[in-house]
Formats: structure tokens, C-alpha cells, sequence
């Protein structure tokens, strides 16, 4: 019964780190990783870019409870999350899990990509969750730069400092960051409201904010055909399996506008779902394209 209490207390404990959101980025940063390596011998430095990486996420993601704390409470979401950490061993291991990211990222990797991580650990745990959060509406449109940072750093690891591949990849994350967050919190607009965040969905009618989603989701698609047209050295690959993505993902918000069945909360959480695979199988094709280009 001991050890079942402290690997639920562990468990709890790990959960505030958002193990999710670090897979999603270190997938980010592997494939622009992916997309810049040309020589195989380079491709052990994958290692320290996910360790870097995965750190500096769960820095911010600790940091942002942390700063949190108060909203969490009023949130049903995430109020477990009050009594799960906040200790001194909490908060002393904000700085030294970014510190462990940041040396490991100038040992084994360099400069740039060591800058990029900071920009991303930033952004994330002071632009968004300090500055933008409590304040406007538009906190996860801007705030979702800290999820560009990833693709930069994955392509300066082993590249140059920026490309247009990397700021490619680094734009589509940008723009799928509104529709895919927006989605979600159509579900806890109710949340939201209870603990003071304007988040869009709290704040607007279901009308508005279904257009916002509507229109975030045709910014993202148009975006994402840009390399159908312009050389920026993408696999073949993308430019096949794009239309059926792209396909799938507006039906998916189309259901969400204008379907008639169930509540608008059950369609948002579809549509939540289905921005989830369209930016991880976007990914995916970049990155097994880029294999199979060296292979």
C-alpha cells in the first residue's frame, strides 16, 4: 500500500512536468533535426537535442504551474495540480532542470541551439503564462510562439542558424496553435470564466468563436500548401499525403461550425483531436521523408 501511495504521489508529481506537450516539441525539433541532416554521422546528436529539449519543457511547463498556482485552483481541470507540488524541491527544480538542458545543449550541441531553447523556455513561462495569459483573449495567439522555438532548434543543431525549412516548420506550429488550444477550451470555457483567463471561448459567443477557429484553421491549411509552390527542401513525400491531411482536418472544423448533432462541446473536442494528427502526421511525413532522402 506504501509503494502504491508513492507511485500515485510520483505519478502526480510527473504530470505537472506535461509529458505530452514535450513529446509533441521534441518531435517538432526532430524533424526540422531530420530535415537539416545530410551527413549519418551527425545523427547521434539527436540524443542531446531531446534531452535539451525535453528538460527545458518540463522547466516551463513547472514554472507555469508554479505561476499558476491561484487559477489552477478555481479550475476543475487542474486542480489537482495544487496539491501536487509548490514544495521547496518543486520550485529548485525550475532552474535546475533549464540549467541541466542549456549546458547539455552547449556540450554536445552549440551556440544557437542553446539560444533557441532559452527563447522557447522564455516565451512560454514569462511572454505567455506572466504577461499575455490574464490579460487579452489573443494570449495563446501570440503565446504560441514558444512552440516555434523547437523547429529552430532542431535545424541549428546540426545546421545553420535559421532556414527557410526550419522557419517553415516553426510558422505551421504557430498558426496550428489557435485553432488546436481554442478547440479545447470551448470544453472548460466554463473554467476559464471561474478563474479569470480570457481565453476566447470564456470571453466571446460560441458564434465568434467558432469563426475564430474557423478561419485560425484556413490560415493554418493555406500555409501548409506554401511548399507546393515554392522549392524550400522538403520531401517529395509532403507534397502527396498534404491534400488528404488537409482534407481531413476541414471536414473536421466544417463538422464543428455547422453540425446539428450533439453539443458544441463534444464537436469542439473532436475537432481538438483532429488538429492533434494533422500537425503529428505533418511531422511524421517530414520526418520519414527526410529518412527515406538519405537512406
Amino acid at each position: 500500500m506504501k509503494q502504491l501511495i508513492i507511485m500515485s504521489k510520483f505519478g502526480n508529481a510527473f504530470k505537472l512536468t506535461k509529458p505530452g506537450i514535450a513529446v509533441l516539441l521534441d518531435l517538432v525539433a526532430v524533424t526540422t533535426f531530420f530535415l537539416a541532416l545530410k551527413n549519418i554521422s551527425l545523427l547521434w546528436k539527436v540524443v542531446p537535442l531531446i534531452v535539451a529539449g525535453t528538460l527545458a519543457s518540463f522547466s516551463s511547463s513547472l514554472a507555469n504551474n508554479f505561476i499558476d498556482r491561484d487559477v489552477d485552483s478555481r479550475m476543475k481541470r487542474t486542480r489537482w495540480r495544487i496539491t501536487s507540488g509548490a514544495s521547496t524541491g518543486y520550485l529548485i527544480s525550475i532552474p535546475a532542470l533549464l540549467a541541466v538542458s542549456l549546458t547539455v545543449s552547449m556540450i554536445y550541441l552549440n551556440l544557437a541551439t542553446t539560444i533557441w531553447i532559452a527563447l522557447g523556455f522564455l516565451s512560454y513561462s514569462v511572454l505567455y503564462t506572466v504577461v499575455l495569459k490574464r490579460r487579452t483573449s489573443w494570449n495563446i495567439v501570440i503565446g504560441g510562439i514558444a512552440g516555434s522555438f523547437p523547429a529552430l532548434a532542431g535545424w541549428s543543431a546540426i545546421g545553420s542558424f535559421i532556414s527557410p525549412a526550419s522557419l517553415f516548420v516553426a510558422s505551421v506550429v504557430f498558426l496550428w496553435t489557435p485553432p488546436h488550444f481554442w478547440s479545447l477550451a470551448v470544453k472548460y470555457k466554463d473554467d476559464y470564466k471561474a478563474a479569470g483567463v480570457p481565453m476566447l471561448p470564456a470571453v466571446s459567443s460560441e458564434k465568434r468563436t467558432t469563426n475564430a477557429i474557423v478561419l485560425s484553421t484556413v490560415l493554418l491549411i493555406a500555409f501548409s500548401f506554401i511548399p507546393l509552390f515554392l522549392n524550400i527542401g522538403l520531401p517529395v513525400i509532403y507534397r502527396y499525403l498534404l491534400i488528404p491531411l488537409s482534407a481531413y482536418l476541414t471536414a473536421r472544423i466544417v463538422i464543428l461550425k455547422f453540425g446539428k448533432n450533439g453539443k458544441i462541446e463534444t464537436r469542439a473536442i473532436k475537432a481538438f483531436l483532429s488538429t492533434n494528427y494533422y500537425l503529428t502526421a505533418i511531422l511524421a511525413v517530414l520526418v520519414v521523408g527526410s529518412i527515406l532522402r538519405i537512406i
